[in-house]
This record gives C-alpha cells, sequence and structure tokens, in this order.
C-alpha cells in the first residue's frame, strides 16, 4: 500500500508497509556467516545459527525466497546436515530415533515397512463367502 498522498513514502523503493530492516547487503553477509558456521562439525542446525545471530528462522525463510546467494548456502548446509546425520545414525553416535525424526522431518526421508498377510486374511473375499454360506470360523461360541 503506497504512503497517503502528499507524504514521503514508507521507505526507499517507495512501496508502503513496514520498512525493511534488513538489507540485501546484510542478508549477503549472513549468507558468508553461514559458510563459514557450517563447517564447524558441531553445526548441523540451522535454528542454532539463527539464534546466535538474533533473529528467528522465520525470517531467515523470508530471506531464503529474495536472496539466491543465500539459498545456495543454505543448500549446501542441508547437504551437510543430511549426511552428518546419516552417518552418525549408521555409527551409533547419534539415537537412531532422532536421527529418524529428523531426516524425516528436514529431509522427507522415511522407513518403509511392508507387511505381508497370510492365511484366511490374505484373501478377504474368501473370508467374505465363508461368513456368507456360515462355514466360517468362529472364534467365540454364542450359546
Amino acid at each position: 500500500m503506497p504512503a497517503p498522498k502528499g507524504h514521503a513514502p514508507y521507505n526507499k523503493n517507495g512501496e508502503g508497509g513496514v520498512p525493511k530492516v534488513y538489507t540485501q547487503e546484510f542478508v549477503d553477509i549472513q549468507a558468508n556467516e553461514l559458510e563459514v558456521w557450517m563447517k564447524k562439525k558441531e553445526n548441523i542446525f540451522i535454528e542454532d545459527f539463527c539464534f546466535e545471530r538474533g533473529y528467528s528462522y522465520k525470517r531467515f525463510n523470508e530471506w531464503l525466497k529474495e536472496n539466491i546467494r543465500l539459498a545456495d548456502t543454505y543448500e549446501l548446509f542441508q547437504m551437510k546436515q543430511k549426511s552428518v546425520l546419516m552417518k552418525g545414525g549408521l555409527s551409533k553416535k547419534f539415537s537412531h530415533p532422532m536421527c529418524a525424526l529428523l531426516l524425516g522431518h528436514t529431509h522427507g526421508i522415511i522407513a518403509k515397512t511392508e507387511q505381508k498377510i497370510s492365511g484366511d486374511a490374505a484373501n478377504p473375499l474368501a473370508c467374505l463367502f465363508q461368513e456368507i454360506s456360515g462355514t466360517s470360523k468362529d472364534l467365540v461360541n454364542e450359546d
């Protein structure tokens, strides 16, 4: 929304709304700092990076949409995080359930299991026909 008639624009670009506190130069600096920060082995959670610098993860996500340099650096960070979690889970350095939870939540990796049904339950139509014909095996005797 633009400023009222006769009023100076709200920010330097002339668009309305709250002036942007963070400039593209500031976000570029954050990309550089993320690049250095992620090289330390213990740094695997982006929330820690944001907290240490005094802004929210939500704000960081807004910058990812606007700044290609930060988005590229964050993609590298995600590759590092995925690798550390997978290696840590396989070597039992980290708890398997926690690694599975984090990999599922942040990287979309989920464990799938298949169950094979055998016996009467394997063919549901046969069970249905037996029940209709009265030849089904009732487990409960109703006397």
